[in-house]
């Protein structure tokens, strides 16, 4: 009768221990949720540790992204009282897009600011949205962006990876074609080599379409284009400016393939050790600097369109005859991986559904 009072006594303390790890992984996640009823404005910052964080990037230091991550950077040190710093670092100085998301899950960096695609690098349900054509418009992605959809694609990337997404409305202009030559047709692309991102379903879209691939990094990007190691580039229209990638190439084909944006990635570990009001100053800036930079990228797409004219460079647009027949060709491949398990069944279909 001892022994089997000893033995019931080790069973619930036992049971006591996973409940008591279990409540502590759920005061996680609610307190790095939470914050937003916080009154920064009156909040003591002084009581609060002080963080000293790295936002790596890959785009040029003139670039859009670059100058809303200093608005963000600036805005985080004024609302938490100087408690978090945040030093931009852009032009790929902490190396590549996959190295730096791969160090900010380590924990060796702190913040990764680029296209919110690379988050299918890491999560395989996100590879659906590099497929080309996928988004019909920019209502069509903004209502994806603030679905349960993406929701729970980010959920994987915290759970997987331990990366959180901070924001996502960093809208970027549509992802065109800078070639050397002009494309009207899908025939037009058949056999041209484009350097493409090292993403499966970005690969994936542009062999269905008849392109080889070159995975050339970012930054070599322009001499790669210069030396005829690749034909074509495809990026947002005002990284096609700021790279200089339509020096060598003199042609841009407005395709707008794909909808992409800019996200905030962050240690979740370390988003977790901020104090609910600094969560809340970093999240709201980090959204601030979202807004800034989608609206301020449009009229500097404008802009540079019209200095890229004045430099010498062509612009197409395909008809919508054109953009149909690409279009059922990635349905079909996108068809094709969805059954290999590339992602979960019926993703394809309720992301294009958005759109009604």
């Amino acid at each position: 009768m001892k022994r089997k009072l000893i033995c019931m006594c080790f069973s619930m303390a036992v049971f006591g221990v996973l409940l008591s790890g279990c409540g502590e992984e759920k005061n996680k996640k609610d307190t790095a949720d939470s914050g937003t009823d916080v009154d920064v404005e009156s909040y003591d910052f002084s009581q609060d540790e002080s963080f000293d964080i790295t936002a790596g990037g890959i785009q040029a230091a003139e670039d859009t992204v670059t100058l809303a991550m200093q608005k963000m950077a600036d805005e985080v040190k004024e609302k938490s009282g100087g408690t978090i710093t945040i030093t931009v670092s852009p032009a790929a100085q902490l190396g590549d897009a996959t190295s730096q998301m791969e160090a900010v899950s380590l924990g060796t960096q702190e913040m990764f600011v680029d296209a919110g695609s690379w988050l299918s690098t890491f999560v395989d349900d996100a590879q659906v949205t590099s497929m080309f054509f996928l988004f019909k418009d920019e209502d069509h992605y903004r209502k994806f962006l603030e679905s349960d959809i993406n929701g729970d694609m980010e959920q994987q990337l915290i759970d997987q990876q331990g990366i959180r997404v901070v924001a996502n409305n960093w809208l970027r202009s549509p992802r065109s074609i800078s070639c050397s030559k002009e494309i009207t047709s899908l025939d037009d692309l058949k056999g041209l080599k484009m350097r493409v991102p090292d993403i499966k379903s970005y690969m994936e879209s542009a062999t269905a379409l008849g392109l080889g691939t070159a995975q050339v990094a970012w930054g070599e990007t322009y001499l790669a284009l210069q030396q005829g190691v690749v034909d074509a580039c495809e990026s947002p229209l005002d990284s096609i400016y700021t790279m200089k990638f339509y020096e060598p190439t003199k042609q841009v084909t407005l395709t707008e393939h794909i909808r992409d944006n800019a996200a905030v990635y962050m240690n979740d570990d370390l988003y977790g050790e901020l104090s609910e009001a600094q969560r809340k100053v970093l999240t709201e800036a980090a959204q601030n600097a979202g807004d800034w930079y989608a609206e301020e990228v449009k009229k500097v797409s404008e802009d540079y369109k019209k200095t890229m004219e004045d430099e010498g460079t062509s612009f197409y647009v395909p008809s919508d005859e054109a953009i149909q027949e690409m279009s059922d060709v990635i349905a079909e491949k996108a068809a094709e991986l969805e059954e290999s398990g590339a992602w979960k069944k019926g993703l394809f279909e309720d992301i294009k559904a958005l759109a009604e």
